[in-house]
Formats: C-alpha cells, structure tokens, sequence
C-alpha cells in the first residue's frame, strides 16, 4: 500500500553530476532559511535539465513559499552558458520540510515546481498544504505512541510490504501473477500483524499510522 501510493509520487529524472547552480545554499527570509542538499544539470542533445532540491528551515506562508520556488524558478530560466539549449528545457524544483525527505526519493516535496520540454507558459507552482502546515504542529502522541515511534511503525509496515512482495515473487513466477498476487497479499497481512502485535496496536490503528505519514511525508526505508 505505501509502495503503491508513493511510487507515482517519486521523481524520475536522471540525476548526474552537480554542478554549482544559481542561487547561494542557503537565502534567509526572516526567520524562515532554504538550503539546498542537492543541485544537478543535465545538458545533453535531448534536453537541458536543471534540478535542486532545497530544505525549509521555519514556518513560510504559503504565498512565501510560492514566491521563493517562482523566485529560483525564474532564475534557473534566465541562465544561459549551456552546451545544447539555452535557456534550460527542463527545470524542476522541490522544496522539503527535512533533509530525511529530500533524501529518500520518494516525491515527499511541500513545494514544487516542473517545467517539461514542450511547456511554454510559466509552470504552476504546487503546493502540499498539509505538509506545510504539518511544519507549524507540535508533535502529538497518538495511540501510546510518540510521532518519533510511530515513525519507527511507518517504516516497518513499509518494510513489510517490501518483504511480502520479495517472497512472493521468489515463491511464484510472473507466469503465476495471480498465484503471486494473491501470495503476496496473505504474507503481507501476516507481516503487518506482527508489527501490529510487536506495537500493542490494532489493525485499524495501523492503517491510521500509515495513513498519517502518507499524508505527512514520511520518509518509508
């Protein structure tokens, strides 16, 4: 289930040597600051790509956080200097609330902006507003459990289902898919259930969990 619903989220584009890119690691507005973890160009006949994932440090509104993505949008569009196409065709910026999101690959932005190939109109820039404002709230426990610990949960159900789909496939061949689909799917609910039983939860209360850090952005292994 969280493989399944973070795959479409996941950023695909090639990622190769970085490159210094346009703006200092780090731009302070107030008490809010952006520091880039990643930055790469991508400048080949095919396209000419430039990407940065940045970390917020604070609370930005949502139009702050908009203006500063359009902000190092427009001027990765206003770069030149390339070998195959100027301005860049392809440019895409991400902003996280955690160097652990930025890191996983997982598409767990709150802030993004992607220009393709064929676009011609400045991008929309888009925003997750419940993450955003999942920044501004004071961890909760829920369950007995501390966000820290429910976390730990997140990652192993993720875990699980990673282990279940391993299994499967190592027990039916794809020429079985629904042998091994329907294998799969018994060995991931007994999975889950010794994590539920390992935690003191129910099933219910696991779904709520995986539910929550699906919404929050939660880094899964």
């Amino acid at each position: 289930m969280i493989r399944a619903n973070l795959k479409w989220l996941r950023t695909h584009h090639i990622m190769v040597a970085a490159l210094a890119l346009l703006a200092p690691g780090i731009l302070h507005a107030g008490n809010v600051s952006y520091t880039i973890v990643d930055k790469n160009i991508y400048d080949k006949p095919i396209k000419t790509q430039i990407e940065q994932h940045i970390v917020v440090s604070g609370v930005p509104t949502k139009a702050e956080l908009e203006a500063e993505i359009l902000k190092r949008y427009r001027a990765a569009l206003a770069r030149r200097g390339f070998r195959y196409h100027n301005p860049a065709t392809n440019i895409y910026i991400y902003v996280y609330g955690t160097v652990q999101q930025a890191r996983a690959g997982q598409g767990l932005w709150i802030g993004m902006i992607a220009k393709g190939f064929s676009d011609k109109e400045e991008p929309r820039v888009l925003i997750n507003e419940e993450r955003l404002a999942g920044l501004s709230k004071a961890p909760e426990e829920r369950f007995g459990l501390s966000e820290q610990r429910r976390k730990q949960v997140f990652r192993e159900i993720a875990a699980s289902e990673d282990r279940a789909t391993r299994d499967a496939r190592a027990r039916f061949p794809d020429s079985q898919i629904m042998k091994q689909i329907d294998f799969e799917r018994k060995l991931g609910e007994k999975y889950k259930a010794a994590v539920a039983q390992k935690y003191g939860l129910t099933n219910d209360q696991l779904l709520k969990i995986t539910i929550e850090g699906m919404k929050k952005g939660w880094p899964a292994p």
